[in-house]
């Protein structure tokens, strides 16, 4: 064997097969829309773009780890406007080359704590999790998110050994692929949890700012609707993970950051300064303009409302859909009868007609009867594509 066990048996990642598909069809000449792929089509706001090219310099070097001071500043003035969140002792934060790479790494970081090897994570979720886990010689975890209680993980419910043995856990909310969202009196119940088991609490807020955006019409009246993060209740054994790709729409720059317990955050910064994840000073440069500011945002969460307001009628008319998310820009609509559980076979069938989406299959570990439209082209496309499936499902 020419590589190890772990990346011999990786399956591919789902957004390249995706990737393939899309070339493939572009190829023959198929007009494409794809909504496989979280990336949407959004122009960057043009003062992160300027910012970024300013600051490009005529001498490259080395980047900290640690950020610059006015990226560490813009990103504690978000957090106290987001979250009321205020600088202490206990709190440390680090910039991050987008949350991919922060999310891979830290399992290198706490698989074995206290000889504890398991991660406990959402099924369906993010891929990284299962892959992170595995090249830090850690047990995945995967706990099947279900309709019935709110797409809510539960770890309280699982084995006792489980419990015993779990270094880590993952959550993600408002959650990718179903749009939901965990309450207040269920992050308290989790950290309860986290603490009588010593499991240290990752949450993956991607998300967190991408809201319905008919609630910005009376953000104060609504603020109690709004996405919350576990770091405001307690900052022990919390690390929050945040990006500006969905926020800012810079999927491309790769920046984001990582906040919580210092205890933890102290020992990952010298290990991170050996993983060589340090973010270009151009990079923290156009971040710190992206982290200032909230109002291209909400132009963000406009656009997304838009896109999703286009969609639903016909997904709603077709059964396939309930009702809309209250965040995220994901739709999580069940396979239609005549495919049975065969989320695969009809995505394939729906990509020869241009309209890519992703089976729930690719984007999770054994469940089917799912796809996910991530609504991120364009409002005619989004009509044009919506058209196709109710021409392939009648």
């Amino acid at each position: 064997m020419t590589v190890n066990k772990v990346t011999a048996e990786l399956p591919s990642y789902p957004m390249e097969v995706l990737a393939r598909i899309k070339t493939e069809l572009t190829n023959k000449g198929v007009p494409v829309y794809d909504f496989g792929t979280g990336d949407p089509h959004i122009p960057t706001w043009a003062p992160i773009r300027e910012a970024l090219l300013k600051a490009v310099p005529e001498i490259s070097q080395y980047p900290s780890v640690t950020g610059t001071e006015a990226l560490n500043q813009a990103i504690w003035g978000y957090l106290k406007r987001r979250f009321d969140l205020n600088r202490a002792d206990d709190l440390m934060i680090l910039p991050a080359t987008g949350s991919k790479e922060s999310i891979f790494h830290i399992a290198l970081c706490l698989i074995g704590r206290l000889g504890k090897k398991i991660m406990i994570y959402p099924n369906p979720g993010y891929p990284v999790y299962q892959s992170s886990t595995l090249y830090a010689g850690g047990i995945p975890y995967p706990v099947e998110l279900k309709e019935e209680n709110g797409y809510l993980l539960e770890p309280w419910k699982l084995p006792v050994d489980v419990q015993k043995n779990a270094a880590a856990i993952w959550v993600n909310y408002p959650h990718n692929p179903s749009g939901a969202m965990a309450p207040e009196s269920y992050f308290h119940k989790l950290i309860a949890w986290a603490k009588e088991h010593d499991v240290v609490i990752l949450s993956d807020d991607c998300y967190t700012d991408i809201w319905d955006a008919a609630w910005d019409k009376d953000l104060a009246a609504n603020r109690h609707r709004l996405p919350i993060n576990p770091i405001v209740y307690e900052h022990k054994n919390v690390i929050s993970f945040m990006s500006l790709s969905k926020r800012s729409g810079i999927t491309g720059y790769r920046s984001g950051f990582m906040v919580g317990d210092a205890a933890i955050m102290k020992p990952l910064r010298m290990a991170r300064a050996n993983f060589g994840v340090a973010t270009p000073t151009f990079v923290q440069a156009a971040s710190v303009v992206a982290w200032n500011d909230d109002q291209h945002v909400a132009e963000r969460r406009r656009i997304f409302s838009e896109r999703i307001d286009l969609a639903m009628p016909t997904l709603q008319r077709l059964g396939i859909i309930d009702k809309k998310p209250d965040a995220t820009f994901y739709l999580w609509c069940k396979i239609p009868e005549a495919w049975g559980q065969d989320d695969v076979k009809f995505c394939l069938e729906l990509s020869e007609q241009g309209v890519i989406t992703s089976p729930s299959q690719w984007i999770s570990e054994g469940i089917k009867g799912y796809f996910r439209f991530a609504l991120v082209p364009e409002k005619t496309e989004t009509l044009t594509a919506m058209s196709i499936v109710e021409i392939l499902l009648r």
